[in-house]
């Protein structure tokens, strides 16, 4: 009879233990930590961030230039610009200079001097930029979107948001 006391209560514990796992989310496997995935170090600033608002100025009385657009992204060492130019029309001359600019902390440097492509009897230029960079301070890239159409200079520019170097 005492035999069947303990053994009631004993599986009465381990029920109620049963329970209480299944209410806590006890999910009867045991985590080791050989088992966890590493994560990825994420970027850390070494600055403090810049404000960060891209800026276009292009005048509208531009005869022959219409527009440009860029944008930065960073990737392990490297940031890379991706720029355009369009002009209105078929130009003799048409292209993109490029600066890669960055962050100490209180206002912007150029990182080496500018990069300047182009193409010539076009009205639409695209292209590709890249710079080595170093992990941790922010950049951004400052474009100069140009024309040159019968002794004509044209020109207009675009500051990208930052992005963090990794």
């Amino acid at each position: 009879m005492r035999r069947n006391k303990i053994v009631k209560t004993v599986l009465g514990l381990v029920a109620i233990i049963a329970m209480a796992g299944t209410a806590f989310g006890y999910s009867g496997s045991v985590a080791r930590a050989e088992d966890a995935q590493p994560t990825a170090a994420q970027p850390f600033a070494l600055t403090p961030a810049p404000s960060n608002a891209p800026f276009s100025a292009f005048d509208p009385k531009h005869k022959f230039l219409g527009n440009g657009l860029s944008s930065i992204t960073a990737s392990k060492g490297k940031v890379t610009v991706n720029a355009t130019t369009t002009a209105n029309q078929v130009v003799d001359s048409i292209g993109i200079t490029f600066y890669v600019q960055k962050w100490n902390g209180s206002s912007w440097d150029n990182v080496g001097s500018g990069s300047t492509s182009g193409d010539n009897s076009i009205s639409y230029y695209s292209t590709t930029f890249s710079k080595t960079v170093d992990a941790g301070y922010y950049y951004r890239a400052r474009t100069i979107h140009w024309i040159i159409h019968n002794g004509v200079y044209e020109d207009g520019e675009v500051i990208t948001s930052s992005v963090l170097g990794i």
